[in-house]
């Protein structure tokens, strides 16, 4: 306990410290703790509502979501935004929700916790309610093998824990299977119109996770996501709690089944991956206790973060920018997909090279070849165009798509390109940069981009 208390106190003064250099979003002071009492998380106060968000794609979206309904309901909410979603981060947020007494002085606290920080946070947080957005395939140098990330969760999650669960996921949606009492399942419906798609190169729902036969898709949304059963045992998809039974794009609202009744809630953003993490938050809402009226007011002032979706005018051309997990094969293939199926003529800009890091980067491409870029083999796509030190890299992938070369532009820097950019005949331009980028991306690519098509616009 000694180690501890000279942890704590150590990890305050760290936050103090920081906080006089102007330094918020940082987990140093949690691995100072950690450094002093490696059990720190064992100890430290903890508020009585843990809602702990996992996945490979839609965690902080959802977090941000969850968060800014709480809010609106004048609750005081604990998070981790500020930090990391590690241990460390984890750490070093727990810290600033207690008073100098080791007290909570929150009730509820909202996580992000990296998936590969379970063994590590579930061992010492036994959360009240816990959200799985789906388990996909990630970075080949750390998360690519699903069954392994799936087993790493699974082990170390509470049983206590209500679970709410992807129910068209066939990985995720077995989590705490057999250990886990209350299990809550959201999904989406086939919507009207919509078709599988035929070009997706990873599925790892393909074998059953039970037993090892065929997997057979009822319905394939893209990947694994979908209804399936096995074609030897009784695994299947379970049937959902909170489920999406139609969209409305033209009023922005979808209608969602809870638990048998119907309501309308606004709806955030038409891509099919942001309507499952709005759905999640509906069910952790309703678990939580709130009424379907009172989630729908809460969703009417929601907004995705301007740091992962934004839009902008730059001349006749909607310039729209949207941020993609660098390394990872299905995040690149969302938005592709998104940029086939928006309507008009559009051109996409890759951002996904991180050139301050490049120095101590060696991540494999691999990933590239992965990712459904034949998606862009479109008349509506007009132009492609890649920045960055791999951008060749891409542009080799592209052609291996089938997409012809005079559509393709690179350049090793954002301006390169931009120098070279022709956007005739194209309604919009989809933007995908890493997180990394985004300060590059607000600070010198789109004010450039919209200064010179503003500019030929006249």
């Amino acid at each position: 306990m000694l180690k501890f208390l000279i942890a704590f106190f150590a990890g305050k003064c760290a936050k103090i410290l920081l906080k006089l250099l102007g330094k918020r979003a940082t987990h140093f002071p949690g691995k100072l703790a950690l450094k002093i009492c490696p059990d720190f998380l064992r100890y430290i106060g903890k508020p009585k509502n843990i809602i702990c968000v996992t996945g490979t794609n839609g965690k902080t979206s959802t977090c941000n979501m969850i968060e800014d309904c709480l809010r609106q309901d004048n609750i005081k909410v604990l998070d981790n935004s500020f930090g990391s979603n590690t241990l460390p981060g984890i750490c070093a947020t727990f810290i600033d929700g207690v008073n100098l007494f080791n007290k909570p002085v929150f009730d509820t606290c909202v996580l992000e916790v990296d998936e590969r920080s379970s063994l590590h946070i579930y061992k010492y947080v036994t959360p009240t309610y816990f959200i799985c957005s789906n388990l996909f395939r990630d970075s080949v140098m750390r998360n690519a093998h699903t069954e392994f990330i799936f087993s790493m969760i699974n082990d170390y999650l509470p049983s206590s824990t209500k679970l709410i669960l992807n129910g068209d996921d066939v990985i995720s949606s077995r989590l705490g299977k057999g250990a886990n009492e209350t299990r809550i399942f959201f999904g989406v419906d086939k919507l009207e119109g919509e078709k599988t798609e035929d070009y997706n190169i990873i599925n790892d729902g393909r074998a059953c996770p039970e037993c090892g036969a065929k997997m057979i898709f009822d319905f394939k949304r893209y990947h694994h996501i979908g209804k399936a059963h096995c074609s030897r045992c009784d695994m299947a998809s379970p049937v959902s709690d909170y489920v999406v039974k139609s969209v409305d794009e033209n009023a922005m609202t979808m209608t969602v089944s809870l638990k048998g009744s119907e309501f309308v809630f606004p709806m955030i953003n038409e891509a099919i991956f942001n309507i499952y993490n709005e759905v999640s938050v509906i069910a952790l809402l309703s678990e939580y206790g709130f009424e379907p009226e009172k989630i729908a007011s809460f969703m009417k002032n929601l907004h995705i973060t301007s740091t992962r979706y934004n839009e902008t005018q730059a001349g006749d051309v909607r310039v729209i920018c949207t941020m993609l997990k660098g390394y990872n094969p299905i995040a690149c293939s969302r938005n592709c997909h998104t940029a086939l199926i928006r309507e008009g003529r559009k051109a996409v800009f890759f951002m996904v090279d991180d050139i301050h890091n490049e120095q101590d980067d060696s991540e494999s491409i691999t990933w590239h070849y992965e990712a459904d870029y034949e998606a862009l083999n479109d008349d509506s796509i007009s132009h492609i165009f890649a920045s960055g030190p791999r951008s060749l890299d891409v542009k080799y992938r592209l052609l291996l798509a089938g997409i012809p070369e005079e559509k393709i532009t690179v350049g090793r820097h954002e301006q390169d390109v931009i120098d070279k950019m022709t956007l005739e005949n194209t309604d919009t331009l989809l933007i995908f940069y890493d997180m990394h980028r985004y300060d590059k991306l607000e600070k010198e690519v789109k004010p450039a981009i919209v200064k010179k098509f503003a500019k030929e616009d006249k």
